[in-house]
């Protein structure tokens, strides 16, 4: 028999309408069956007890692991996995793996989505004229254009470079840091590394492409805020914890910034008395920029690849590896 045959692959945190739905089960390898739960409480510890794969848009615990003895792979929609209790699955033996890159221009032309309609002040434009008020004089000295900023990009993996060369049509000065350095290898034209502390000091907009989690947690505090340009902008489609929201709040308030676009949240989804919802020169989308339907089938074949090599016992690409087992799960 086919290590590929009857494959039970749960499909957890997808929000996905049935269209959406219809289009991963037809293109779902044969011997592949998908089940959907939009939260992780809704998968049924049945479910759980019987999947050989987890594939994710959403937390996945140690408990959830162990009411899953067949688990053997959790394949993450997407690249962040500070939701994923890696260090659980490595001690259980489960591979974790990720779709590096696959939606990076999605999610970098989102980001500039935000820049502009920050700049441009057009939430408060829409808003004006749903309204019957036509303010073209009021709205002009809150409006500011893109080019001819400075972008500041922190991260310079798939998306900060996606960034990058999608800016390159705005006659943008573009400026980068990366943990690792400068970077050579797919460095777009006119990208500049620079410090971290100059970074904060040179950029009109700053934009953050870096991971979650404890390591970057509060990257953007009060004194960082304090450090970055007078007016500037602040644009986050990365994970809501690197940004002190507090923080950010009283920099909006005291006009320390100009303006922020933000995407994630430090709770998700962002609570009704969260202060961000004051600010007319905030834009707010709901973690969704990576969310189009242009991305449904390619990035669903990117996961069926990544399960198809891992149970032939072949090599996920090194990039997609987040977790790889000393001692890997074996069924008996």
């Amino acid at each position: 028999m086919s290590p590929l045959d009857h494959i039970r692959v749960a499909c957890i945190g997808f929000v996905f309408d049935t269209v959406a739905q219809a289009i991963m089960r037809d293109i779902a390898p044969p011997g592949f069956a998908l089940s959907f739960a939009e939260r992780p409480q809704e998968q049924t510890d049945e479910g759980l007890a019987a999947c050989d794969v987890i594939m994710t848009v959403a937390p996945v615990t140690e408990a959830m692991m162990l009411k899953a003895p067949r688990l053997r792979l959790i394949q993450k929609w997407g690249i962040g996995v500070d939701k994923i209790d890696l260090t659980a699955a490595e001690r259980h033996g489960i591979h974790v793996a990720i779709t590096a890159g696959a939606n990076a221009d999605t999610i970098a032309e989102h980001t500039i989505l935000l820049m502009l309609a920050v700049l441009r002040r057009l939430v408060v434009a829409d808003r004006a004229v749903r309204a019957g008020r036509w303010i073209p004089a009021e709205i002009r000295p809150q409006s500011r254009k893109l080019a001819g900023k400075t972008v500041g990009i922190v991260g310079f993996g798939n998306i900060g470079r996606a960034v990058a060369r999608q800016l390159q049509g705005f006659a943008t000065q573009i400026l980068y840091h990366d943990a690792r350095g400068p970077l050579d290898a797919g460095t777009p034209a006119g990208a500049t590394y620079v410090a971290l502390e100059d970074l904060l000091v040179r950029s009109d907009i700053l934009t953050l492409h870096v991971p979650g989690g404890d390591a970057n947690r509060h990257l953007l505090d009060k004194a960082a805020l304090a450090r970055m340009k007078r007016g500037a902008v602040i644009i986050n489609s990365a994970r809501g914890n690197l940004i002190h929201e507090n923080d950010l709040a009283d920099a909006l308030e005291s006009g320390q910034l100009s303006g922020a676009g933000l995407d994630v949240f430090e709770t998700e989804p962002l609570g009704a008395d969260s202060r961000l919802r004051q600010f007319d020169n905030v834009v707010l989308t709901p973690h969704s920029a990576g969310s189009v339907m242009d991305d449904v089938a390619p990035m669903a074949a990117h996961c069926f690849a990544n399960i198809q090599r891992f149970l032939r016992g072949e090599a996920i690409a090194a990039a997609d590896v987040i977790v790889r087992p000393a001692r890997p799960r074996i069924l008996s």
